[in-house]
């Protein structure tokens, strides 16, 4: 199991000392979600923040565009040299197309699904895709708690992907991460159970101790 902390969760003003406590744990990466009210009243980081991220940290960056319109963030996170882009499938009217652009920038290129979208619909894809992105909460802003009915939903994905490799997001603790990964995830995305732990470090490695279980 791959565990990448998601920088959305952590104090926004000390993001240096969050980045700074993980530089020698086996992290895939640091997870930003770049958000523009579109799926959560929120706002989160912008390029300049981004680019600080880059220069702060030796691990690669993989992003979730919760936006409108992901178009321009492409072209535009190219120089920060992405190792993953996920794109909103209910954002794209040709996802093909878009998934090619996120290749283009070097990064390896994803659907993510919210949860009430299914990924059904997208099995003509499967030959495009390096990775999908279940949602396992509702992006609402309201505690995005884990829905165990999402498990489900991820194994479906796996069967229905075979060759990408599978994430889950959302409100996921240790019990869950256990069952995620029996249903077929290689990927967790770790926000509030890392960073509301008194060693955000510590419970990085217990995640990456019981994954190994």
């Amino acid at each position: 199991m791959i565990l990448h902390p998601s920088l959305a969760s952590a104090d926004p003003l000390h993001l240096h000392q969050a980045i700074s406590q993980f530089e020698d744990s086996p992290i895939g990466s640091w997870h930003l979600d770049i958000e523009d009210t579109s799926f959560i009243s929120n706002i989160t980081f912008g390029l300049k923040t981004v680019r600080s991220v880059f220069e702060a940290t030796r691990h690669p960056l993989s992003f979730h565009l919760m936006v409108a319109n992901p178009w321009p963030w492409f072209r535009a996170l190219s120089p920060y040299k992405p190792a993953w882009i996920f794109v909103h499938a209910e954002t794209l009217n040709n996802p093909a197309e878009a998934l090619a652009a996120i290749r283009d920038t070097g990064a390896r290129a994803g659907l993510a699904f919210n949860p009430a979208t299914p990924p059904e619909p997208y099995i003509y894809l499967k030959e495009h895709l390096d990775g999908c992105l279940v949602m396992t909460s509702e992006p609402d802003g309201h505690g995005q708690c884990f829905n165990p009915a999402l498990i489900d939903k991820v194994a479906a994905c796996a069967r229905y992907f075979p060759d990408a490799e599978c994430w889950a997001d959302g409100g996921i603790a240790e019990p869950a991460g256990q069952q995620l990964k029996q249903a077929g995830a290689k990927h967790l995305v770790l926000g509030r159970a890392l960073f509301s732990a008194d060693d955000p470090a510590a419970m990085l490695e217990h995640f990456r101790s019981a994954s190994h279980g």
